[in-house]
């Protein structure tokens, strides 16, 4: 039983129809079979670049690993930066220097991967050493023969091979790049084989009318075998090699046709003679007949198809042969196969019936009407689908490039681009084509009028272009994964409107992501309460002040976003038509900063107010706060209304008690805990108070009486939520009359730290990235990141020279009262051990609030007795100073004053603190102050360090201490012995089902990352699962693995990983059976527990290395992340309902429902690695470069 989360993809261009249960189209790139045909293998398309930014291709300098290091240098460089783990086949991303991105997604793979490494696509074929050929560099694992028995073609993908055999030996063939022609293979015949990077086809050509009548023509037998694959008969004439753990398509073909060569006055009468003027390329014709596809006057006609028993039977139309008009040379028969998510096709008015996937394996096709010589070839509009990925994004450009290769003449004749209401497939026709026939329901993008043609059609040599943005953007909008965009002349009446355009389009995106949209629990009226609109606005006394916490997801751990806010007021003045509006924009903070606007004082009395705000980054602006269906807020300001009472409250409003105004002073302290009950008193500004109504958060309001008319009333309340609470309290007089409520917000523990720095910023960040949100570091020249520290060469720390520029200091103070509790807990390494030096303190008047360092081989903590210098020091000391790195936590306890030090594992050591003192500068990191400089300068390094308002217990020490990642395990996947595969390092080794399941030194086509990977067929003896609990369900974890399916999991769940609980799997990572991928946890561990599950909008890859999932857990928040191929949930992650008391195996391949393993995966693992800690995308994108890297 399922309860899903999932990301609507209503309208999304990925769905395809599947026209039978035999003729099911892969959603992501199959292996395409012809037959007598092309074979091709498609996955997510790449393309070049735009002008601001490098062309696509192979483009190596500059580059950066992850997206945060590429920002960073494109900002410095002044120049396009390539982030290196965005790379792909079919997709390039390069940072801006306004710190956006363009990313380039191709309709044609652009490279490969061989060896660890990039490498440009290429079909040249190239003769091996076993006698056969194969292109240079192809997506698809095919060998074609080199002549003799050997079979025509051989199609391999994880070990599901299609055979296809000529009958008879076959001569030797001619090559020339692309194709082998075998001559003569009967009298007057020639048999062609053209090689794509993602396919194959083939080809006889009938040179003479003669050849028409050869026996052998009249029933073609031809062998077509599969090995691990289902072979089938389509109900429309095709061939289907289906996957038999999933009934999906891993190869597949539809119905072959034949042409002739067309007549031969056709050329002038379509423009041929200009052509010919505005390219001296001497190119084949591009309207004529070939091999590669019928010409504009070819007569076209389907050839018959039977599949029986490995024989595949071909008859020809015998009324085209024995027809005198039919020209020759004649072709018969490619069968052209579709695959996913990026793709093209032409549809033609005088063939409406007829289907043109991938332009049936030209690489040009026409728009636009077709002369009468064109027999019965009329109109033609083209469609490309595009994968757009963009969840989350703000498209700022999208431009649709595609390569011109011929016109009719230099007059510039208009194209239109249109959003197609629907997707294609292989079944795409005239007669059906999204749209309709009319494109009434398609929507028009852009017109342009090119001229200038390129005589071919490569990677890199896009001509034209069209902008494309209202399409992407309405595919963020709704959720789509891909459009369909198409393509036709705007004048279809007109022959000399004609235009060919090739199949090498990409559609080029810059993007940003905004700030998000305010959360309105989080918009507050100061007096007034939360947002509320409408009945519901206040009636205030007081002229309010507006506040809101804004927040940018471009924010992260080695990444400071600054993010400002713009308020808006509306209103009407009485007597005026005319609406007054009052926009205000505030400076820049960190993301998750709170901002606040006074509203003038000088805004009319009884009248409507309404407001909103929305934030900016500097490149784009965020939604409103009432975009779509949320409302503006409102309030109506009367001077004359009843009086907002002052609200008081010694345990969590502190810093009120000496104020009797309405604006409730908040507390910048965490105070208090959960179930600890406070007093709050209420006092009323007016003598005729004679109730109250107050409101804790969103719970029930409740009223209180005074025992006399205008004195104060006081209650008790215990919190019941963490962190920030809300208190609205209104007075209501005598006539029943109620005031604005007074807006008081505490903070209430189990509280996060104040301020956390993991110290993982990118090499050259000038400010320390505070996660919390409100107090990133300056960044002293003697301070180095992206160095080093003993858990992996990407597990980022900061290195303190020990020179006086060695520290990192905040704007303000981090504490706001060193005389409170508080803590700070971090990863600490020493250098130097003998040498005195302090790691945290924050500054006072004389002596810092508190210093925290080593001195004489020791740990100390240690707070003045005042702040005056040299007048005395309490301090607790802890021994074991080492150079590895340990984690330290200091703590001091104020309502008893005590303070304690903690060193690694070792004991806790405490003191006394019975003078207190307070601090209120700014918070130090590698120095402390003394005599009126800085003295003790750091020489070591820092990670990960927290400073809390509060005191900490154990289990926030050890959670804080488990988010850090240390591997447990990583299993390249390699070798094998014994059914066990060795791990790097320390690592256990992982169990195989089998011994056969690892493949070894495998193809560079279908290798993924190192020399072997894990091969699983879907069956339930194959799997492989971990010799040990490797993840300690109390703290938080990271698991990752590269992973490539052999067919969709279209209808059939397959789960890539999980792991064990004692009774179910308590998480599984899965293709869903919508085709997607999808995270899953358990709500409890009982047998027939039911799985929460939350899916992805990522279809899962069938080519090259697959996808990389990475599983995140954050035991701190109990909240459970998916990232696949760097994009991430965590915008809206999922809470695991329950903590299991146990985690056993990891378990690759299978999950568990019961003691029932189920959702066996039909694909290839590899690169599987453990962690304990959470993982940012900084370190995510570490692990997802393509490569092998033991010291990670």
């Amino acid at each position: 039983m399922i309860r899903r989360k999932s990301h609507s993809s209503a309208g999304e261009d990925l769905r395809v129809a599947r026209r039978t249960r035999k003729r099911g189209r892969l959603f992501t790139l199959g292996l395409i079979v012809g037959l007598a045909g092309l074979l091709s293998a498609t996955a997510y398309v790449a393309a070049p670049a735009p002008a601001t930014a490098p062309a696509a291709a192979l483009e190596e300098s500059p580059v950066r690993d992850t997206e945060a290091e590429a920002l960073l240098a494109a900002k410095a460089l002044n120049q396009p930066v390539e982030v290196l783990a965005e790379r792909s086949e079919y997709r390039d991303v390069f940072a801006q220097p306004d710190g956006t991105l363009i990313a380039n997604e191709h309709n044609q793979a652009v490279r490969v991967l061989r060896n660890d490494g990039w490498v440009p696509a290429d079909a040249t074929l190239v003769a091996q050493p076993d006698g056969t050929y194969r292109p240079t560099a192809a997506l698809l694992d095919m060998r074609l023969s080199a002549g003799g028995t050997t079979p025509l073609m051989v199609a391999e993908r994880d070990s599901r091979v299609m055979t296809l055999t000529w009958p008879g030996p076959l001569p030797t063939p001619t090559v020339n790049g692309d194709k082998l022609v075998y001559p003569e293979v009967f009298r007057d015949v020639d048999l062609v084989a053209i090689a794509t990077v993602e396919g194959f086809s083939h080809v006889l050509v009938l040179k003479t009318p003669e050849a028409a009548n050869l026996p052998e023509l009249q029933n073609l037998r031809l062998g077509v075998t599969g090995e691990g694959l289902t072979i089938e008969e389509t109900e429309d004439g095709g061939i289907v090699a289906l996957d038999p753990a999933t009934g999906n398509p891993v190869m597949e073909a539809d119905a072959p046709t034949m042409w002739d060569s067309g007549s031969q006055e056709g050329g002038e009468a379509i423009g041929l003679r200009e052509r010919a003027r505005t390219s001296t390329s001497g190119v084949e014709d591009p309207n004529g007949a070939s091999a590669r596809g019928p010409g504009e006057t070819s007569r076209v006609a389907p050839v018959g198809l039977a599949y029986s028993r490995g024989t595949l039977r071909l008859t020809p139309d015998a009324v085209m042969l024995a027809d005198p008009k039919t020209t020759y040379p004649v072709y018969v028969d490619p069968v052209w196969q579709g695959s996913t998510n990026s793709a093209w096709a032409m549809v033609d008015s005088g063939y409406p019936s007829e289907e043109y996937w991938k332009f049936d394996g030209k690489r040009h096709e026409r728009i636009g009407l077709c002369p009468n010589s064109c027999n019965s070839s009329k109109v033609k509009r083209l469609f490309y689908r595009l994968a757009t990925p963009y969840a989350g994004k703000t498209i700022l450009e999208a431009t649709f490039r595609v390569t011109l290769q011929h016109v009719y003449n230099t007059t510039a004749r208009a194209a239109a681009l249109y959003l197609m209401p629907g997707p294609i497939a292989t079944s795409t026709n005239w007669s059906n084509q999204p749209g309709g026939s009319s494109w009434s329901s398609a929507t028009h993008l852009d017109t342009n009028s090119p001229t200038r043609v390129q005589s071919s059609c490569t990677a890199t040599n896009q001509n034209t272009e069209w902008n494309a943005k209202a399409a992407v953007q309405q595919a963020v909008a709704r959720g789509w994964s891909s459009i369909t965009l198409g393509l036709k002349s705007v004048n279809e009446g007109d022959s000399t409107h004609t235009k060919r355009f090739c199949d090498n389009a990409v559609l080029s995106v810059r993007y940003n992501r905004a700030p998000l949209i305010p959360n309105q629990s989080e918009l507050l009226l100061s007096p007034g309460g939360v947002c509320a609109y409408g009945s519901a606005a206040p009636l205030t006394s007081e002229v309010p002040r507006l506040d809101a916490t804004l927040r940018d997801p471009d924010h992260s751990s080695s990444h400071t976003e600054q993010v400002r806010a713009e308020f808006r007021v509306t209103y009407t003045p009485k007597g005026s038509s005319t609406p007054t509006v009052l926009q205000v924009m505030t400076g820049f903070k960190a993301s998750g900063s709170r901002f606040s606007y006074a509203v003038p004082k000088t805004i009319p009395q009884n009248v409507t107010i309404s407001w909103d705000v929305r934030g900016g980054d500097g490149v784009s602006w965020g939604p409103w706060s009432s975009d779509g269906s949320r409302n503006v807020c409102q309030f109506v300001y009367d001077a004359t209304s009843p009086k907002v009472p002052d609200v008081d409250s010694p345990e969590y409003l502190p810093d009120d008690s000496t104020d009797r105004t309405p604006e409730c002073i908040d507390s910048a302290d965490w105070l208090g805990s959960l179930g600890v009950q406070g007093s709050f008193t209420f006092t009323p500004a007016d003598t005729d108070v004679v109730e109250y109504e107050y409101t804790f958060n969103d719970e029930p309001s409740v009223r209180v009486k005074p025992t006399t008319a205008g004195t104060p009333v006081t209650v008790r309340w215990a919190p019941r939520k963490e962190g920030a609470n809300n208190l609205f309290v209104k007075a209501i007089d005598a006539a029943k009359r109620a005031s604005a409520p007074a807006t008081c917000t505490f903070r209430v523990g189990k509280r996060p730290p104040v301020a956390q720095w993991p110290m993982a910023d990118a090499a050259g960040e000038p400010r320390a990235n505070d996660v919390r949100g409100s107090h990133d570091a300056t960044v002293g020249s003697g301070v180095s990141f992206a160095t080093t520290n003993n858990f992996g060469e990407w597990d980022r720390a900061a290195i303190f020279d020990g020179t006086s520029n060695a520290y990192m200091v905040t704007d303000t103070s981090v504490l706001a009262n060193t005389s409170q509790s508080f803590a700070i807990t971090g990863w600490f390494r020493v250098d130097d051990v003998n040498r005195r030096q302090v790691a945290v303190s924050q500054d006072g008047t004389g002596e810092p609030g508190f210093s925290l360092g080593v001195d004489q081989g020791k740990w100390f903590f240690r707070m003045p007795t005042s702040d005056v210098i040299n007048l005395g020091e309490w301090k607790v000391t802890a021994g074991g100073v080492t150079t590895s790195w340990t984690f330290v936590t200091a703590i001091f306890d104020g309502p008893n004053r005590k303070i304690s030090l903690q060193v690694g594992d070792n004991p806790v050591v405490e003191g006394e603190r019975r003078s207190l003192t307070r601090a209120r500068g700014a918070l130090q990191l590698g120095r402390q102050r003394h005599s009126g400089g800085y003295s003790d300068f750091w020489k070591g390094g820092m990670a990960d360090v927290s400073v809390f308002d509060r005191p900490i217990v154990t289990e926030d020490s050890t959670g804080l201490q488990k988010q850090l990642l240390v591997r447990k395990a990583y299993w390249q996947l390699n070798e094998e012995t014994a059914g066990q595969s060795p791990g790097v390092g320390n690592s256990p080794s992982l169990t195989l089902s089998q011994q056969s399941l690892l493949v070894r030194t495998p193809t560079p086509i279908g290798r993924m990352v190192g020399t072997g990977y894990v091969r699983l067929k879907g069956q339930s003896d194959h799997y492989a699962q971990s010799t040990s609990a490797l993840i300690d369900p109390t703290g938080s974890f990271t698991l990752t693995a590269r992973v490539r399916l052999t067919s969709s999991s279209q209808n059939h769940a397959m789960t890539a990983f999980s792991i064990k609980g004692p009774n179910n799997s308590a998480v599984i990572v899965r293709a869903n059976s919508q085709g997607k991928w999808e995270l899953a946890a358990t709500t409890d561990d009982t047998a027939g527990a039911v799985f929460v599950a939350q899916s992805t909008d990522q279809t899962p890859r069938t080519v090259g290395v697959g996808d990389h999932l990475a599983l995140v857990y954050d035991g701190y928040t109990r909240q459970l992340t998916l990232w696949v191929d760097g994009v991430s949930t965590e915008l809206e992650p999922l809470t695991v309902p329950f903590r299991p008391t146990s985690m056993s195996s990891i378990q690759l391949g299978r999950s568990f429902q019961g003691a029932t393993a189920g959702e066996h995966l039909s694909g290839n693992i590899d690169e599987v690695r453990v962690y304990n800690g959470v993982a940012d995308k900084v370190k995510i994108d570490k692990l997802r470069l393509i490569g092998e890297a033991p010291a990670i």
